[in-house]
């Protein structure tokens, strides 16, 4: 007997949760903690429906990643329309690191899973709009304190990683090999 053919809508609500899913469970137990087999037990599914959503775990991962990147572009937004309209680029640069710092903290392990799992295979689409969107918003912040738009393209990408790394050295512990001060003060 064949299997009733699942609407456009019931799809990507099943794959709406099946990323939420996926960000509880990384949340929980870390990236290496996601399996298919968990996936479909939190979810109440057969594993096979997992692949019939998406194609690989890697897939869902990416989409995982890809809303906290969301999440974090909304809190830095978010952070930047508290400033007064007068803040200075220099404020507004500060809010935006300890904004990222304290986000990469308090979601620790989907926040790893970002720059620790290897996904074979190019990011999708809505993964590589989330990370260019972050990008675009440093990019802003920096603009005005030069007049260059490539030195203000590297200059948002230097800092970037300087975020990430001050905030990958403090959740793994070893920060104090760096320096005395704790993630936030770096931040700043």
């Amino acid at each position: 007997m064949a299997r009733a053919k699942r609407s456009p809508e019931a799809t990507e609500a099943m794959r709406r949760d099946l990323v939420a899913a996926a960000r509880t469970l990384i949340a929980s137990e870390g990236h290496k903690g996601l399996t298919a087999r968990r996936l479909a037990a939190k979810l109440g599914w057969a594993v096979g429906t997992i692949y019939t959503i998406a194609p690989t775990l890697d897939v869902i991962v990416l989409e995982a990643n890809a809303a906290e990147l969301a999440d974090l572009r909304d809190a830095l937004i978010a952070q930047d329309m508290k400033l007064t309209s007068g803040a200075s680029p220099a404020d507004r640069l500060q809010a935006m690191a300890e904004t990222y710092v304290a986000f990469a903290q308090s979601r620790a392990h989907n926040w790893a899973a970002i720059f620790e799992r290897e996904a074979e295979g190019d990011p999708p689409e809505c993964y590589l709009a989330r990370q260019q969107e972050l990008f675009d918003l440093a990019e802003t912040l920096v603009r005005p304190l030069t007049d260059d738009d490539d030195a203000a393209r590297r200059a948002s990408r230097a800092l970037w990683a300087a975020l990430q790394g001050i905030a990958a050295l403090a959740m793994a512990g070893h920060l104090g090999r760096v320096s005395a001060a704790g993630a936030e003060d770096l931040a700043n």
